[in-house]
Parts: C-alpha cells; sequence; structure tokens
C-alpha cells in the first residue's frame, strides 16, 4: 500500500511531528448507533489506510457502500513535549498524563468529509465541521506519556445543503457528479509545540512599493516576541532580504519588510509563471520563560493581480490566461491525490500541452498541490465546492469553509482568482431572487474584504453581480461550426448572454470587466458510445484536433478574450471529455495539443 508520508503543509514547516497516515482500524455505523465506548473498546471489522476515503482502491477498502457514520481508531505513542522528543517526536517514554508544562501536542487533519468527532484515550477533544479545510485539536490535557488511542467518529450524509462539489448526493454518479468520499481524506499528523506558538502567518506582498507586509496570528499568554527573517535560495545559496522582530500582543502583531533598496534585481524577487520565484520566511516565536522556541518555516511569493481596460495584468504585465479545468480526481484514490509526484506530473503536463494555469474545479486542493503550482509557476483559480439547496445551513457551510480556504491558502502566490459560486448551482434562483443575490454579494465581499490581493469570478458563468471582477462565460455551443459566433453577436452576448442564461442577474450589466470564456470545449473523445460528454462525440485524433484548433484559435486571435478555460484535464468515471484519460495518457500527441493552446494571439 502507499503511504503518503511527506510533510503535509510545506508552506508551514515545523521541525517536531509525527506522521499519522497508514493503518488505522476502520468500521461502518449504518444505524448510527454506536457510542464511545465501542469505539474505544469493541471490535472493528476493517482497516484502512489513511489518508484514502473507503470508497477508494487506495484505502484497502474499495467500497461504494453508502454510510453515514464511520469509525476509526489507532493507537499512536507520544512523547512528553517537543523538548524531549526531538527529531520526528516518535518513540518509546517512560507512562504517565502530560500536563503541558513544557509544551503542548497538537493533533491536525488536512480535512474529514464531513463532521468528525474526536477523541483520546476515551476524552473528548473536540469536533469541526466541513469536508475541504483543515482543523487542529489540543490533545495535550487528553494525551499520555507512552501509548494512547485515537479515535474519530466521522457523520457525512447525503445531504445537498452543504459543501459537496462534485460529489453525487443522489446514490450514484450521474453526468458531471462522480463517486463521493467518506471521511479522512487528506493527511493526519501530529506536531509538538511550545507553550507559545505560531497559529497562522499572513503575508500580503506590495509589488509597486517593494513591501511586504506580515501578520502574525499566535496561541500565547499576555505578550510574545516574534522574529521574522526573509530570504531567497537559489542553488543552495541564500540571499538574505530582511529580518526583524514584532511583538504580538492578544495574540497578534504585524511589520512591514522593505525590499525596494536591495541590490536584488526584480527579476529575482518577483513571482511569475515564467519566474515562479518564491521568498521564503523563518518564523521564530521566542518564549525565553518555555526554555524553547516555536520555529515555522513558510513563503509567499511578490506578485500583483489588477484588472485595467478590460485586461488582467501580472506584476504590472498583461497576462492572458490559458486554463485548463482540473476535477482533481484519481482513478484509485479519488479526491485524495495518490502522491505527491502524481500532482507534479499533473502539472507537468499542463504546462506541456501550452497551458499557465488552470482551474482547479469544486474543490480545495491538497496543500501539496498549490506548493507544487507555486514551485513551477502555474496560475490557479481557487474554487469553492457548492452545495445544491439554499438554505440558513447552505450559507453558514459555505461561508465558512470559504474563510477558512482563504486564510489556509492566502500565502500562495499561483492563486489568481476565487470562485465562491459555479453557474448558479446552489442559488438557482439567483437571476431574480433577492435573497440569493444577496449571498453572492455578501460572498464577494467578504472575501473582498479578507483579500484585496486577488480577483473574483462570483458567480462563474452566468447570471452575475455587478461586484464581480471577471465576466466569466460558459458556452459549450461554442464549435467550430460556429467560430464567428462572439464576433458577429458580441453586444448581444454581453447584453444577454452566448445561449439560455443570462450574463447577469436582473438590473446588473456589463461593465467593462474582463471577459473570460472559462469554461468551454469538453469535446467527448471517445471510441465508442460510451460514457458522457460536451454535445456530439468525436471517434478519432482529426476530429478532435479539428474541434480544438477551430475554436481555440478563434479565442485567442479575436482580441476579445482575457483567457480562456478549457474543459477538461482528465477524464472522470462516467466523463470522458479529457485532454488524458483518467491514468493521465494524452489522447493525442501532447506536441499537438501544445500547438493549439499555446499558439501566440
Amino acid at each position: 500500500m502507499m503511504l503518503r508520508d511527506e510533510f503535509p503543509r510545506p508552506d508551514f514547516v515545523r521541525e517536531h511531528w509525527m506522521c499519522l497516515n497508514g493503518e488505522w482500524e476502520f468500521d461502518f455505523d449504518p444505524e448510527g448507533c454506536k457510542s464511545i465506548r465501542d469505539g474505544l473498546d469493541g471490535d472493528y471489522a476493517h482497516v484502512i489506510q489513511v489518508p484514502f476515503s473507503y470508497q477508494s482502491r487506495l484505502s484497502g477498502i474499495g467500497s461504494d457502500e453508502d454510510c453515514d457514520v464511520v469509525w476509526y481508531r489507532r493507537k499512536v505513542t507520544l512523547k512528553p513535549t517537543a523538548k524531549a522528543a526531538g527529531g520526528d517526536g516518535a518513540g518509546d517514554s517512560a507512562g504517565g498524563r502530560i500536563n503541558g508544562a513544557d509544551g503542548r501536542i497538537l493533533l491536525k487533519f488536512g480535512a474529514v468529509d464531513h463532521e468528525a468527532n474526536v477523541w483520546v484515550n476515551g476524552m473528548f477533544v473536540g469536533n469541526h465541521k466541513g469536508g475541504y479545510t483543515p482543523f487542529s485539536l489540543d490533545i495535550t490535557q487528553a494525551a499520555a506519556a507512552g501509548e494512547n488511542t485515537i479515535v474519530v467518529q466521522v457523520r457525512d450524509d447525503q445531504s445537498p445543503d452543504k459543501p459537496r462539489g462534485k460529489q453525487t448526493w443522489t446514490g450514484e454518479p450521474f453526468a458531471c457528479w462522480y463517486t463521493p468520499v467518506t471521511g479522512i481524506w487528506q493527511p493526519v499528523w501530529i506536531e509538538y509545540v511550545p507553550q507559545n506558538y505560531l497559529e497562522r502567518v499572513k503575508i500580503t506582498p506590495d509589488v509597486e512599493k517593494m513591501t511586504a507586509s506580515v501578520e502574525l496570528f499566535t496561541v500565547s499568554h499576555g505578550t510574545v516576541s516574534c522574529q521574522v527573517r526573509m530570504y531567497t535560495c537559489e542553488d543552495g545559496r541564500e540571499t538574505q532580504l530582511g529580518t526583524q522582530t514584532a511583538v504580538c500582543k492578544n495574540g497578534y502583531g504585524r511589520m512591514a519588510i522593505t525590499f525596494g533598496g536591495l541590490d536584488v534585481r526584480p527579476d529575482r524577487l518577483l513571482w511569475s509563471p515564467d519566474h515562479p520565484n518564491l521568498i521564503w520566511v523563518d518564523i521564530t516565536v521566542e518564549d525565553p520563560q518555555e526554555g524553547w522556541d516555536d520555529h515555522v518555516t513558510t513563503y509567499f511569493g511578490m506578485r500583483s493581480i489588477a484588472v485595467r481596460d478590460g485586461r488582467i495584468l501580472l506584476n504590472g504585465e498583461l497576462l492572458f490566461q490559458r486554463l485548463v479545468l482540473d476535477q482533481g480526481y484519481w482513478e484509485e484514490s479519488l479526491l485524495t491525490p495518490p502522491s505527491g509526484e502524481a500532482l507534479v506530473k499533473d502539472l507537468e503536463l499542463i504546462r506541456a500541452m501550452g497551458f499557465n494555469g488552470l482551474r482547479k474545479h469544486q474543490k480545495i486542493e491538497d496543500p501539496l498541490f498549490y506548493y507544487y503550482a507555486d514551485k513551477l509557476g502555474l496560475l490557479v483559480w481557487g474554487e469553492l465546492p457548492s452545495a445544491y439547496t439554499y438554505n440558513d445551513r447552505m450559507v453558514e457551510g459555505s461561508m465558512n469553509e470559504m474563510i477558512h480556504f482563504i486564510e489556509r491558502d492566502f500565502n500562495h502566490p499561483c492563486l489568481i482568482t476565487w470562485v465562491p459560486v459555479n453557474e448558479s448551482w446552489g442559488v438557482g434562483n439567483v437571476r431574480t431572487d433577492m435573497v440569493q443575490q444577496s449571498y453572492v454579494r455578501a460572498m464577494t465581499w467578504m472575501i473582498k474584504a479578507m483579500d484585496p490581493t486577488r480577483l473574483v469570478s462570483a458567480n462563474d458563468g452566468w447570471e452575475q453581480p455587478e461586484c464581480t471582477d471577471i465576466c466569466a462565460i460558459h458556452d459549450y455551443t461554442y464549435t467550430e461550426h460556429t467560430p464567428e459566433k462572439f464576433d458577429k453577436n458580441w453586444e448581444n452576448i454581453l447584453s444577454f448572454g452566448p445561449d439560455k442564461r443570462f450574463l447577469f442577474i436582473n438590473g446588473c450589466h456589463y461593465q467593462g470587466q474582463p471577459v473570460i470564456l472559462s469554461e468551454y470545449g469538453g469535446v467527448a473523445f471517445a471510441a465508442d458510445n460510451s460514457g458522457w460528454g460536451y454535445m456530439d462525440k468525436v471517434r478519432d485524433e482529426e476530429g478532435f484536433l479539428k474541434r480544438l484548433g477551430a475554436v481555440t484559435g478563434e479565442l485567442i486571435s479575436s482580441g476579445k478574450f482575457a483567457g480562456f478555460c478549457y474543459t477538461q484535464l482528465t477524464d472522470v468515471q462516467q466523463e470522458v471529455n479529457g485532454l488524458l484519460t483518467i491514468r493521465r495518457e494524452p489522447k493525442v500527441a501532447v506536441e499537438k495539443l501544445r500547438r493549439i493552446f499555446g499558439q501566440e494571439r
């Protein structure tokens, strides 16, 4: 079995940690009648490989059974503190209760779908709702030096009023919705920290002023001192960019570091697809009374995204986005990337096919994905998974997931656009319903309040509010048979829409935003009649390339668009409109695709 044993957060690295991926005991609870006593002392029928969901083959179970409640159990040996643990915190230790005098023990989950309740040694330590975002539990008071038992109960029903993304809620895959994922589907690990430690850092670049604002969020008692050191690293050589110390009071502090006076060329500092330069940051939360400090290594990128005269600018230069829509599903592991190498392969294929980025569709991806996109220089649109029924639970759940998405991934320079709503999913009456319009506007303005450094495509595809930064159009009727469609009907399209849906909600109009055809193509290329795709299937390479070439060439040469997003990267289950098969095999030669998607404007 494959073990995901890399550090789960390469954008927030601590030295003292322990991987909890691998074998856990697992059981189904279809009636939801088990108690914590059963979970702690009872028998478990299965062994599962975390972080793969039980529906996936790599979990070792591979069942398509729908079960609303499942249980996990694992025994783990802990040392009292990182100060005592050294290394990765694993190994034997004398027994006894950990009192936290020398530090804290954090149990971390990358993502658990959908509601998790967690016990350590029979003591309840916390819960979390939300299937796509991380959570951390301080288990110091419940943990013991030596062997400990962790029990996780997960509840995940088929309700359509929670953020599901592409997970079917009907009991079986259909159209472009796929096998659901239940339970732990991103890594689990433990970190040892002192009493005062860094919880989060938010780094906001200002390219025009060549400064970076650093906000420090700590878990601390009273006032603590935080030292921040920034540097670049090229060919193993570090170039120092600055060191400052901030005082954090009541768990918060901030500072600014200026790069303008440094003897470093801007092309060594600015991040772009051609020059994916990263600035590394070492942060130390000093704790002289504790006798050891919290050290975290992170990074960010100096880059700006702006809109001017209907065009998008990256670092002040015109940016034409050549994106591909990526569902982030794998045949053997569903939503969970099977390995870091699998993510790198996808990103390298995307670049090789002539794209400069991707739209990660209906999924908050594993942090490793954003890390590799940062390093390889791929632009990314971050999209909130949709719910499909509008009510108060949908609003609360979606807002919470969006907030935590931004908090976790704010520092990634690859992310340039947020998509809170797609195609009116979950807000089906938004064109005329003031309540649903208020939700889309509220989500958009909340994102802008948390993150003024990126653009927002408020309701990607159609029925957009006036506050959207991008006029996003979805049109799968745009085929090689209608190459002049947008040229002849441009004004009418911007006033109404390209097909059957209005581009803007009632009372709102196009206001000069950059226009991006953010979904098109979807050409189903299959040798037989099996599978699903948009429009008519093609049976051979000649027909496939003809469809792709005519449409994409028109988009690039017309001068009307600020970019495009082709649907889609891979086949997924019954959907066969990928450029690659689900096994990541190109359907035609990569060089031929590059000549289409990477052609000059």
